[in-house]
């Protein structure tokens, strides 16, 4: 007889693991490359802007499904366990919320400085900012899709 609760928890981490890396995937690597191609910059990233605000909610939630499906499975079957195995889970897991907290921080940020971005040059102080937001936020959402990968290793 299978063990369902085990499977119901393993199942949680599991779906917030794939909605976490498939979002990831999709929208890095199809979605924002075709729609900036398409269209000019600032539209595109009028376009884009609210994807990844509605994305970093789905985000939450695939977090909140990945500390329970965890948690559970720690604290009814794996807390006498010590283990690296299960170090490298959590320091995954933990990953994956600094890199969250720090996306949604830097999205708020650029949605503030995008309203003012002004005239499409270079030397504008303001978009040089936006740039700087706009490469770190890129640095989070990969390091993000490498800490869930690790979570989905160490599960």
């Amino acid at each position: 007889m299978p063990n369902w609760l085990y499977l119901v928890f393993q199942f949680l981490y599991d779906l917030g693991l794939a909605l976490w890396i498939g979002g990831t995937v999709v929208l890095g690597a199809a979605v924002a490359p075709v729609l900036f191609k398409s269209l000019p910059r600032p539209q595109a990233g009028g376009i884009f802007g609210p994807i990844l605000a509605k994305f970093a909610r789905i985000q939450a939630i695939a977090l909140l499904m990945i500390v329970v499906g965890a948690g559970a499975r720690f604290l009814i079957w794996e807390r006498h366990a010590a283990t690296l195995w299960l170090i490298g889970r959590w320091s995954a897991i933990v990953m994956l919320a600094w890199a969250m907290l720090g996306q949604m921080s830097i999205q708020r940020k650029m949605r503030i400085i995008g309203s003012n971005l002004g005239p499409e040059t270079e030397e504008n102080p303001v978009r040089i900012i936006f740039q700087h937001l706009h490469i770190r936020a890129e640095g989070l959402m990969r390091a993000s899709l490498i800490a869930a990968f690790i979570a989905l290793f160490f599960s």
